[in-house]
């Protein structure tokens, strides 16, 4: 029938395609992944350590917050242009992640954020429907309640001796609620790297216990650290149901202004914080600075990228690789922690510290590795997409969460001759 050829590619049942996704949306994924990279895994000292540490401490991974309530936005609006059921799908697909990141916990990395985000993506489906201005305002209290000493007060758990999670691996990751909160069950220690596979698996199922323990806010700062990813899944979800990263021209004036007050609060926060410069009257700790410089630096990146993108062709031309990462960002994200953690950490001791002490690759070497390494990321998905619609793990993350194995192959329209 003729009018079958008009429906819009978005009513279509099943995952978006390839040519509806948002560009610089893909483009900020993939930028906050080289992000998450430096601090993460760079073994630094002195004044490169403190740079590192200034520009991207903690604010890639609110960065990602942001960008997961932007993509819940922009599944829901799918959804609703489909009129297809969403709530049951999307709490599904919540799942798989919540078992890819315990996974990932489990056998990889005490640093992974992906159960944190599963165990509280549930609370977007609540404010699905309420109107931007009233999204605002909970993400503001979100904010004022994660800087507030209540969230920030808890049991403390003071101990004189490393843990073995300490031990296997003395440089914990920012952000980690397992060595700095809750010491694990014991297991059989070892001497320098965790290399026995069941100590590994035993380690790993303290690091979930001790997570959800902090989930529901029994430790010390974990209900700060919920309550800021909270705020930035709002904000995400405000930005979505505003659709500005739909046409960011359209919406320039406003992200200037973001950029512009963003790098003030992210200037003071982390100012406060590395000198420890106390207010008057001290209204908190150093947890307020790190808040603020964390929040502030990682809107300050969402919109300067995004107007960038958009406004500059030299920039847009240097940023267009980003977007291939991006849409794997989930496969990128597990790859880096397979290669720094497992391959150049426990088993060749490049990243990870060898023998307790000293890292045998260190210093700007380090920051070398790391970025020649997000390189071969940026070549590999470009070599992929020429080839496949979805990166893997998204691919089989889609065909569960769909039921139905999902085509791979990119469809290639051979010219007639």
């Amino acid at each position: 029938m003729p009018a079958a050829e008009n429906v819009a590619p978005v009513a279509q049942f099943g995952p978006v395609a390839g040519q509806q996704r948002i560009q610089v949306v893909d483009v900020l994924r993939g930028f906050a992944l080289l992000g998450i990279l430096l601090p993460n895994w760079a073994n630094t000292t002195g004044g490169l350590s403190k740079s590192i540490h200034f520009l991207a401490e903690g604010s890639f991974y609110t960065a990602y917050s942001f960008l997961f309530g932007l993509g819940f936005a922009l599944q829901l609006l799918r959804a609703e242009n489909a009129a297809r059921p969403f709530i049951l799908r999307y709490l599904w697909r919540t799942a798989i992640l919540g078992v890819i990141g315990a996974a990932h916990l489990v056998f990889i990395w005490s640093g992974d954020i992906l159960l944190n985000f599963a165990l509280l993506a549930w609370l977007l489906l609540l404010v699905r429907r309420w109107r931007p201005s009233l999204i605002l305002a909970l993400a503001a209290a979100s904010l004022m309640f994660a800087m507030s000493p209540r969230a920030r007060s808890g049991p403390s758990r003071t101990r004189s001796s490393p843990t073995p999670v300490e031990t296997a691996n003395p440089r914990t990751p920012p952000n980690t609620t397992v060595a700095q909160t809750n010491p694990p069950p014991p297991c059989d220690a070892v001497p320098g790297m965790v290399v026995d596979y069941r100590q590994s698996v035993c380690l790993g199922s303290a690091r979930v216990v001790a997570l959800l323990t902090d989930f529901i806010g029994t430790a010390q700062g974990g209900r700060s650290r919920q309550a800021v990813i909270v705020c930035m899944f709002l904000l995400g979800l405000y930005a979505g149901r505003r659709r500005i990263f739909d046409d960011v021209v359209q919406h320039t004036r406003l992200l200037a202004w973001v950029a512009c007050v963003a790098l003030v609060v992210a200037l003071a926060g982390r100012g406060l914080e590395m000198f420890r410069i106390a207010l008057p009257n001290a209204i908190a700790g150093w947890r307020v600075y790190r808040t603020l410089g964390n929040i502030g630096l990682s809107l300050f990146y969402l919109s300067s990228v995004s107007l960038l993108f958009t406004h500059w062709h030299r920039a847009k031309a240097a940023m267009v690789p980003l977007a291939t990462v991006g849409r794997m960002s989930l496969t990128n994200y597990l790859m880096q922690s397979v290669m720094f953690s497992l391959v150049l950490g426990r088993g060749l001791g490049l990243i990870a510290y060898a023998d307790g002490t000293t890292a045998r690759v260190a210093g700007w070497y380090s920051v070398l590795l790391i970025n020649a390494f997000f390189v071969v990321q940026v070549l590999y998905s470009n070599w992929w997409f020429q080839r496949f619609q979805f990166g893997p793990v998204e691919w089989a993350w889609r065909s569960l969460t769909w039921f139905h194995v999902q085509p791979m192959r990119v469809n290639r329209v051979v010219p007639a001759a």
